[in-house]
């Protein structure tokens, strides 16, 4: 008999960890996949609206020099990215691509976001 065998409890706990890995991963890929394409990038800094780019146009904009920052943000081929910054852990950039309505890249040291928005930009829910 193998050690698994033998030990009933321990085998049943791995194959719900296993199960529940599978459900969270299928859940992940179906909420990632049914997202629509985006058509903007909204660029906030300290919760302040910066500027809008349009998906569909090529630019490459650099944010914050003025603030004492800065962060390059480039938009091609219907996807953004943070490709350059100057913060120390440079996490915005390790991000990569997004083109997806919802998505988003935070660099926290600037307090920038940059947020992929679809067509609608009505409010689902007001909290107080």
């Amino acid at each position: 008999m193998s050690f698994f065998m033998k030990n009933k409890k321990l085998k049943n706990d791995i194959l719900l960890i296993l199960a529940l890995l599978v459900l969270a991963g299928a859940a992940y890929g179906i909420l990632r996949l049914t997202r629509e394409p985006g058509n903007e990038a909204a660029v906030t800094v300290d919760g302040q609206l910066v500027l809008t780019v349009p998906l569909s146009r090529e630019a490459t904009l650099t944010v914050g020099e003025n603030l004492g920052f800065r962060n390059v943000v480039e938009v091609a081929g219907g996807r953004v990215r943070v490709s350059d910054a100057d913060c120390p852990d440079r996490l915005c950039v390790r991000q990569g691509w997004i083109s997806r309505d919802g998505e988003s890249i935070v660099c926290l040291p600037h307090k920038l976001v940059v947020t992929v928005r679809g067509s609608e930009h009505d409010l689902d829910a007001v909290a107080r």
